[in-house]
């Protein structure tokens, strides 16, 4: 009640002012000015609203019409004539509807403005209390189900080695089956770690010569290579891009980890790393001759727990393909995969070219910095 008796009083104030104002400039200049008017209703409507508005419209109008025969204390009605006055109240009148629609869209506005802040506030206080959890989450991962688990390993090789020879065929083999479980669940553990991992880690974006990296991952498996008798080579046709040095190493750790875990059992694996340019990206190929992939399974194996071969090999933790992808992506990039069942697999990874510039000196000054240790850099399946 006290806002709209403000409104009003503020209408009849606004009104009188532009009624003294118009008396000074007559007195000084000989003519009266209706845009006073006009400029008092729109400020009472503005901040009081349409009645106000109106209000100060129709004292206006009353001020003029009761100094019809004295001029020089009104809007010269009767010296013009009403059609000023009449002209008067219809400009006053739609300048107060438009102020009026305008100020109550703007509030209106302001209003859903200040609701979609809340919003974003609630969605944001929701999201930082779910990263709270799935930090709790992984720290449960990383230790309290990571203890037991090697727990159950080390007792099982335990009993493997000092009581193996006393143990029957089956029980010996259900050890076995028991400690390989607790392995592989260990290596499940860290693969979601470092799944996890990515969705709150910043990559940098800066030119990346795949070069060294190639070198870097070629040395990590080198042992790997060799128990194989694989055949690795690359070819660079392009040698930069903009990613993150850590995130391209990742990928190519786990393509190639890959190429030589699930290798053709009838054939030596032949590996071959290609990188050409695909209009403003250049696109890194890890071709393998291995048992190749089924058609079908060509969109669905980038996601978590997918497996190379549903039916297939234990080794595998169905995270490595979801770690490459995702590691892609936040470089700016996207991945797909080639397949022939039989024949060999081709999955690839495109990033933006970056510029040799004057980046490729500091690049290969680093080339004799010592490589960053395997434990960083996780191989899954």
């Amino acid at each position: 009640m006290s806002s709209r008796i403000k409104a009003y009083g503020l209408a009849v104030a606004t009104t009188g002012f532009a009624w003294l104002v118009d008396i000074m400039l007559r007195a000084r200049f000989s003519q009266s000015t209706g845009t006073l008017y006009v400029a008092a209703a729109l400020a009472s409507t503005w901040f009081g609203g349409f009645g106000p508005g109106l209000t100060a419209v129709g004292l206006a109008a009353a001020i003029n019409l009761l100094f019809f025969e004295h001029p020089e204390y009104s809007l010269a009605v009767g010296v013009y004539g009403l059609e000023r006055l009449i002209l008067f109240t219809v400009v006053s009148l739609v300048v107060s509807w438009l102020a009026s629609r305008i100020r109550r869209n703007q509030q209106e506005q302001t209003r859903l403005n200040a609701e979609l802040e809340d919003k974003v506030k609630q969605r944001t206080a929701a999201l930082n209390q779910s990263n709270q959890q799935l930090e709790a989450f992984c720290y449960t991962l990383a230790h309290d189900l990571r203890a037991p688990l090697r727990a159950i390993q080390g007792f099982a090789d335990v009993v493997i080695t000092d009581k193996g020879a006393q143990l029957d065929r089956e029980g010996r083999a259900g050890l076995e089956r028991i400690r390989n479980s607790a392995e592989r669940m260990g290596r499940l553990i860290l693969d979601l770690l470092a799944y996890t991992d990515l969705t709150r880690s910043d990559f940098r974006q800066q030119p990346v010569d795949l070069e060294k990296s190639c070198r870097v991952v070629r040395r990590i498996f080198a042992d790997e290579i060799a128990g194989k008798n694989a055949d690795v080579t690359d070819e660079l046709r392009a040698r930069f891009v903009l990613g993150d040095p850590a995130g391209i190493e990742r990928v190519l750790i786990n393509l190639l980890g890959n190429a030589l875990k699930f290798a053709h059992p009838e054939r030596s694996p032949r590996i071959h790393i290609l990188s050409e340019r695909k209009g403003a990206n250049v696109r890194v190929c890890v071709e393998d001759n291995g048992a190749g992939l089924d058609p079908k399974y060509r969109e669905q194996i980038f996601g978590v727990f997918e497996r190379l071969y549903p039916t297939g090999s234990p080794s595998g933790t169905g995270i490595g393909l979801a770690i490459v992808k995702r590691s892609v992506e936040k470089m700016g990039g996207r991945v797909g995969v080639e397949s022939t069942p039989g024949e060999g697999s081709c999955f690839w990874f495109e990033l933006a070219e970056a510029a040799r510039g004057n980046d490729e000196g500091r690049m290969e000054k680093e080339e004799g910095a010592t490589p960053a240790p395997l434990n960083q850099h996780k191989v899954a399946a």
